[in-house]
């Protein structure tokens, strides 16, 4: 399943060129850890024991319902670098600005449209998978970050664990979220 987000190019013209980027769906089971109304943030946790924020769509009803320990089934729009460049030397860690961008999924449980935000940051590379483009990253919050990294993005290959990067990405994006089925009783 791939998402396909709209954005402007990595360093804006003067007059923004959009660019679909794709990204993939993925669903996992995860338990609510703690749910920002104002944000429209949860922070789930995996199987793994792995703490991962993403953004709720709009579309996505009864947020306000949701608590912590809740157990849920969530298809989500996984993060998606659109823009990687190398940090200049005096670059100072951490978030320097959004950009609000489209992104729709096509498949999947329920088709879905929705504008989000794309982060500019200045973060250190801690793994790379060349083969599925994926780079981790570290925040200067200590947070890890795995982004997908577009097809349009050029020169990934020269960048190694290590290089501080300023990097362009949209978050994971909630799309649908269920309560898992009950298991069956055990005769």
């Amino acid at each position: 399943m791939l998402a396909t987000i709209t954005a402007t190019a990595f360093a804006q013209p003067a007059k923004p060129a959009m660019m679909p980027i794709e990204a993939g769906v993925v669903v996992i089971t995860a338990t609510v850890d703690s749910v920002d109304m104002k944000t429209r943030t949860v922070m789930f946790k995996d199987d793994k024991g792995n703490m991962v924020g993403m953004r709720v769509s709009k579309e996505v009803n009864n947020l306000g319902k949701v608590k912590k320990g809740d157990i849920f089934v969530v298809e989500h729009a996984e993060a998606i670098a659109v823009g990687l460049i190398a940090a200049p030397k005096d670059a100072k860690p951490g978030v320097s600005g959004v950009r609000s961008v489209q992104i729709a999924a096509k498949g999947g449980a329920k088709p879905f449209t929705d504008i989000t935000d794309t982060v500019f940051a200045t973060v250190k590379i801690t793994a790379i998978d060349a083969a599925s483009r994926v780079v981790t990253f570290t925040m200067p919050s200590g947070e890890k970050q795995k982004v997908k990294v577009d097809k349009a993005v050029l020169g990934l290959e020269k960048f190694k664990v290590g290089d501080d990067v300023i990097v362009e990405y949209a978050d994971e994006t909630v799309i649908t979220f269920v309560t898992p089925p009950a298991a069956p009783a055990k005769k």
